[in-house]
């Protein structure tokens, strides 16, 4: 990917690789991306949100949209997973394929754990969806279809990075892969919402791009492909400018700058389109269109730029908890939702914010705890501090 000499950047890109290992910056944006997550989660769970009668303008409708704009979590997990690709001097595009079909295999592994204590549930109490609010409409059956096939976000890492060892696999250049994601998000625009009249067709092309299930009530496509893989393309593309950077200090600020100078007209399209107004909640917020896509892109990467910044200010050992959640992310992310699973058996729905965060920070410590457990013991390390 040529860019010597254009956009600030002259000079600024050898020819050789420059920088490898572990970069403190990544490790901060993925540590907080599934802190975040974990909390969004919870919070989901635990709070009004999860009642379908909660007024659209509450305090906790308004913290939802606060946490879905906000760029730093799922968007920038998947934009870093990209980057890292690039930190990796062992992959090839067939352990990417390999590395890819095995999330897939393993975000549906994780959707049957989830479902699981709800089913035992209901063959103890007869009754599912009860447990399951915010799918009051729902029956037994169709709630249990919707969450056997729900499309994960380890089913949307897998399908991204086969996607990429292919385009290794091909030798497909750089402005190709623009020139695809671009056509992807494009007819995006167009196949979002389209209903084939078949529930099954529908499940399958909502891996792709957004479309509901049983008369437009709910969806299983929480990350189509078209709708997301725009972020580890953009991860994967400035990766590869990353490793060859002379001057990394430099290139963060520039590659920031710009993408903040082209937030700021999006943003104000995105103000007279109606970009806001669901707040990126719901399935807007994961049947996202190019408009939404390109901002939330440009922001994802400034917020990769601003957590640069804060490593460089910040003592690294301040930072270990996070590099720690970076390297566990995800034992971290399938334990909280198995856990999470179990939780909500049994406990009510309705905290209020201190409950939902103390809820939060404690599933946060034990699942923390337990992926650290468990990867000291898959790597044979000693029980002793690894930070």
């Amino acid at each position: 990917m040529e860019t010597d000499g254009r956009l600030g950047l002259r000079g600024l890109f050898s020819k050789e690789r420059t920088v490898t290992g572990r970069q403190p910056e990544l490790d901060l944006v993925r540590g907080l991306s599934v802190f975040l997550m974990v909390g969004s989660h919870v919070f989901n769970q635990f709070t009004p949100l999860s009642q379908d009668d909660v007024p659209g303008n509450g305090f906790f409708d308004q913290v939802s949209k606060l946490i879905g704009a906000f760029p730093g979590g799922a968007q920038c997990f998947m934009m870093v997973m990209g980057v890292l690709i690039l930190f990796s001097t062992t992959v090839t595009y067939r352990s990417l394929i390999k590395r890819g079909l095995i999330l897939i295999a393993a975000g549906f592994v994780l959707e049957f754990l989830r479902i699981l204590p709800g089913i035992v549930n209901m063959l103890i109490t007869g009754d599912l969806v009860s447990f399951y609010p915010e799918y009051s409409y729902a029956t037994n059956e169709q709630l249990i279809v919707i969450t056997l096939f729900w499309q994960d976000i380890l089913i949307f890492a897998g399908m991204a990075l086969a996607f990429i060892g292919l385009i290794q696999k091909f030798n497909v250049s750089d402005m190709w892969l623009v020139i695809i994601t671009v056509a992807m998000m494009t007819a995006n625009i167009f196949l979002a919402g389209m209903d084939t009249g078949s529930d099954a067709l529908n499940i399958f092309l909502g891996y792709f791009w957004g479309t509901t299930v049983f008369d437009g009530f709910m969806t299983t496509a929480r990350f189509p492909f078209f709708s997301w893989i725009v972020y580890p393309v953009f991860g994967y593309l400035m990766g590869k400018l990353l490793v060859r950077t002379t001057d990394k200090d430099r290139f963060y600020k520039v590659t920031g700058l710009w993408c903040l100078l082209i937030s700021v007209p999006l943003f104000v399209i995105g103000l007279f389109t109606g970009m806001f107004d669901s707040g990126f909640t719901g399935i807007d917020y994961y049947h996202q269109k190019a408009l939404v896509q390109t901002w939330c892109t440009l922001l994802a990467w400034d917020w990769i730029v601003l957590m640069y910044l804060v490593t460089k200010k910040v003592p690294s050992r301040y930072l270990g908890i996070f590099r720690r959640w970076s390297r566990n992310i995800t034992y971290i992310y399938v334990l909280h939702f198995v856990i999470l699973a179990v939780m909500i058996q049994f406990m009510p729905r309705s905290f209020d914010i201190i409950g939902c965060s103390v809820i939060f920070l404690a599933l946060m410590f034990i699942v923390d705890q337990l992926a650290e457990l468990i990867r000291k013991k898959r790597s044979g390390t000693p029980k002793a501090s690894a930070q």
